[in-house]
């Protein structure tokens, strides 16, 4: 019983710690101040971030998503690997991205606000309407 039970102990440490260093550049765990959960399932993932000028999100991944933008914003963003390029969205543009990581600074004068619509594995897949 003893083994059994500190074996199952450390079973479950192992896959807490697999877990938490999988999604650790997740941006929900790298920017807890600025992100929140709107809805989540095992399809979709929708947040809600908030940015002041001049702050910035470290470095952070995404699946494939939309984005709907709230608010006028300027942003530079750095996506891993290459040089930053900066980006201005209207209120209510909406823009698509396959799976990325990337580094966000808004570099505007407003408060960046947006949703961000991220598709998880799509296992689901159903057929296309004709």
């Amino acid at each position: 019983m003893h083994i059994r039970s500190v074996s199952l102990k450390t079973t479950r440490l192992a896959l807490a710690l697999l877990s938490a260093s999988i999604h650790a550049d997740d941006m929900v765990m790298v920017a807890p101040h600025n992100t929140k959960v709107l809805f989540e399932n095992d399809r979709v993932r929708a947040l809600e971030t908030l940015t002041k000028p001049g702050e910035k999100l470290a470095m952070h991944s995404h699946p494939a998503r939309v984005n709907y933008f709230l608010h006028p914003l300027q942003e530079r963003i750095t996506y891993e690997g290459k040089p930053p390029r900066d980006y201005a969205w209207k209120a209510g543009e909406v823009a698509f991205s396959e799976a990325v990581k990337l580094e966000v600074v808004n570099i505007g004068t407003t408060e960046g606000h947006n949703i961000v619509i991220e598709l998880k594995d799509n296992q689901h897949r159903v057929a296309p309407m004709h």
